[in-house]
């Protein structure tokens, strides 16, 4: 009986709790902002408009290639949540990290360390936050990995996406350097790159490049959405 008693109580406090968090904080639809019975992320239309895609695979160097995993194209209702780092939105950080754990082969993909693209100072600063590395800690939650801080930024250049094609290459030629690192640490280990958008594939090469001397045992990315 007092078995029966204890689970009862369990089951009441749940309920109250969660009946509390749907009043103070009621779940909506991260795209089209409708309330929602249960709290998730998008409603189950928008969450439908999500369209997967095939992995691509990038060349480093002659002999080591790097595969890229995304969630989707560069759309709705995605895109809305990329955007919303200009308006230093981190909670569309979590959710897009929750929403690649759930939709992309990251969880069975051999990951050692996650690698977050880095933001120059400047950009950190007006920003107040990386949301490549709100990704990669949202990952590493599920994936039980460490977030590592590899690289640093050196010059503070204009947004890929914002250049012509012909131009983005030259644009993070040689932008990135190595920080003072045990390179013991993360030799024959599994590294992955994150980032929020994948376009050419250039800043994710230029940084895998700089990676490549580290010796690991791979090199791959994970993006939330690539422009294709």
């Amino acid at each position: 009986m007092n078995a029966v008693s204890d689970n009862l109580v369990q089951l009441f406090n749940r309920v109250k709790n969660d009946a509390f968090d749907h009043l103070i904080a009621p779940p909506f639809c991260a795209y089209c902002k409708t309330f929602l019975s249960a709290r998730m992320i998008f409603c189950i239309e928008c969450d439908q408009l999500i369209k997967p895609i095939v992995s691509v695979r990038l060349p480093i160097h002659k002999n080591l290639m790097m595969t890229v995993m995304a969630i989707s194209h560069y759309q709705e209702p995605l895109k809305s949540m990329l955007l919303a780092k200009s308006w230093s939105d981190i909670t569309a950080c979590n959710q897009l990290g929750q929403l690649i754990w759930q939709k992309t082969y990251f969880a069975h993909m051999p990951c050692d360390y996650l690698v977050p693209i880095p933001l120059h100072w400047l950009r950190l600063a007006k920003r107040g936050y990386n949301q490549a590395e709100e990704i990669a800690h949202e990952l590493g939650r599920h994936k039980k990995v460490p977030t590592v801080s590899l690289l640093k930024r050196t010059r503070n250049t204009p947004f890929q996406s914002s250049l012509p094609i012909e131009d983005r290459a030259s644009n993070v030629h040689d932008v990135f350097s190595l920080k003072s690192v045990d390179a013991a640490l993360y030799q024959d280990k599994h590294l992955v790159l994150v980032d929020d958008l994948m376009t050419t594939g250039s800043t994710l090469v230029a940084a895998a490049k700089v990676l490549a001397p580290l010796k690991p045992a791979s090199i791959n990315a994970i993006v939330a959405c690539r422009a294709i």
